[in-house]
């Protein structure tokens, strides 16, 4: 039996509803997330999944670590919210983020991301005949 202490019978699952977010393979797309004025100095960061406890530890990006090769984190502080654009996106991009605000004190807060990445655009362009 794992026994871990201080944790109160809390759910860990994410936000009563969620952006919608639609790109296409090889593109890009930018998730904006917003937050509170207090919230302004406070880390900001992305993570996949809809599991808060674990989210900073997984966090794709945080805004002390603003650009890797996949995903970028810009902070607008005066319209407080920070956008997070993943480049190169593959349908293995799909699925569910959780963006996420540190408090330093009570729980960190989230926004939730389902973003669904469709097949290549020229897909959908007609076929070329020789």
């Amino acid at each position: 039996i794992l026994i871990i202490p201080h944790l109160h019978s809390l759910t860990d699952t994410c936000c009563d509803s969620s952006t919608k977010v639609q790109s296409y393979e090889g593109g890009s797309v930018s998730i904006s997330c917003p937050y509170e004025s207090q919230d302004q100095n406070n880390l900001k960061y992305i993570c996949r999944g809809n599991q808060p406890s674990s989210c900073l530890q997984q966090a794709l990006i945080t805004s002390n670590n603003t650009q890797n090769t996949q995903f970028s984190l810009t902070d607008d502080k005066e319209s407080r919210k920070f956008t997070v654009t993943i480049t190169s996106l593959t349908q293995k991009d799909s699925g569910s983020y959780l963006c996420g605000v540190k408090r330093n004190t009570g729980l960190d807060v989230f926004s939730a991301v389902d973003l669904e990445v469709r097949g290549e655009r020229s897909e959908f362009k007609t076929d070329k005949r020789d």
